[in-house]
């Protein structure tokens, strides 16, 4: 499983919103902003203060990618 986070870049894109509006808005780190640029891993309640500060939920702004090559339930 992989999370992406194109969904969020491409949201800001939409409402003209700089990263760096968004990390003030939702209080959190550039470091955190270049985590989620990377799609790396961070904490759910990140996700929670970019999903208010941007009033949206998960979904609008990540997304899984299944990895190549693994079976998922579905497909056994």
């Amino acid at each position: 499983m992989a999370i992406t986070y194109r969904k969020l870049f491409h949201l800001l894109i939409d409402r003209n919103i700089k990263k760096g509006e968004l990390q003030e808005k939702a209080g959190v780190t550039a470091s955190i902003m270049a985590r989620l640029a990377k799609d790396e891993t961070v904490k759910s309640d990140t996700i929670g203060k970019i999903c208010d500060a941007l009033s949206c939920q998960p979904g609008d702004i990540m997304e899984n990618v299944p990895e190549a090559g693994k079976e998922t339930i579905a497909s056994q």
